[in-house]
């Protein structure tokens, strides 16, 4: 058999053997492609399949003892926090937004059930209430389920007619004024939830 012959006789042979192994490759990968529906317990810890409500840990309210206000006249208003379980806590970082063009807000008052804070502020060119916690304790600051914790209070004399907010910032506008409350344990970062006091000033 000459050198041509040869040829003519391998060639199929090697393009069949290609033609096998390639489409035993496509039907390995199809094997191996990701089902449409994702088994959650099967995904590895550090990969987020989907993004489920976490359960709130804490409360976080805002109220006023005045409502409506009246303009130029002051009223009193308390930020507070209760848990749905026993907690130590190793830190607490409140950000309250408001508008300081409606509002005048002088100082902010704090209670003796928690530490001198480590910063807090009325920063007008913000529109926040800041207060910073951080308990020096070891075994952090224990709160049981059902207590109530006062974070700050403060007055605020109204400077116009309308309807205003006070609410907790999430730093969805800014991440450095997001309100956190981290567990000594853990070190986490623990969910809480927030309402939005709508204050309405009349003449």
């Amino acid at each position: 058999m000459n050198q041509n012959k040869i040829l003519q006789v391998l060639v199929p042979i090697v393009a069949i053997v290609v033609l096998v192994e390639s489409v035993m490759l496509i039907s390995n990968l199809k094997g191996k492609t990701t089902p449409s529906v994702i088994d959650d317990t099967k995904q590895p810890a550090n990969v987020e399949v989907s993004k489920v409500p976490v359960a709130s840990v804490f409360d976080i309210s805002i109220k006023s003892d005045v409502s409506p206000m009246t303009l130029a006249k002051s009223g009193k208003f308390e930020v507070t926090m209760v848990g749905n379980s026993d907690r130590a806590l190793d830190s607490i970082n409140v950000y309250v937004k408001y508008d300081p063009n409606a509002f005048n807000v002088p100082e902010l008052v704090f209670d003796k059930k928690l530490p001198k804070p480590a910063f807090s502020k009325v920063s007008e060119t913000r529109g926040l209430l800041v207060v910073n916690f951080l308990i020096a304790d070891a075994g952090g600051l224990k709160l049981k389920a059902g207590e109530l914790l006062p974070l700050m209070s403060f007055q605020a004399t109204p400077k116009k007619v309308g309807k205003f907010d006070f609410e907790i910032s999430t730093g969805s506008e800014l991440k450095e004024s997001a309100t956190m409350i981290v567990e000594n344990a853990t070190s986490k970062v623990l969910p809480f939830s927030s309402n939005k006091l709508t204050v309405n000033v009349t003449q």
